[in-house]
């Protein structure tokens, strides 16, 4: 899944998360990340409700809790290409 083509190197971190849309908040996994971006893992359900060019807040804890402006992307299967807009952290 990873794109020989990027700009930046995609590291593998396996890290808990969520994922704010529209006012839902949804469980995730994140499953890799990098400077631009993120690839998120949710359930078949909830994926369901995300759409590609939605934004929202991914929250997760790198080495201390952070919070991206992201858009959707991609959704495949049960995983979502997340790239980031803009970083929340206070």
């Amino acid at each position: 899944m990873h794109n020989k083509k990027r700009s930046d190197e995609r590291f593998t971190f396996i890290s808990e998360g969520q994922m704010d849309i529209n006012g839902t908040t949804y469980n995730c996994l994140v499953d890799n990340i990098s400077t631009s971006g993120a690839l998120i893992e949710v359930t078949a359900a909830e994926q369901e409700h995300i759409r590609v060019g939605e934004t929202g807040i991914l929250n997760t804890v790198i080495l201390a809790p952070v919070k991206f402006l992201c858009k959707v992307v991609r959704i495949n299967l049960n995983q979502i290409g997340l790239q980031f807009v803009g970083n929340l952290q206070r």
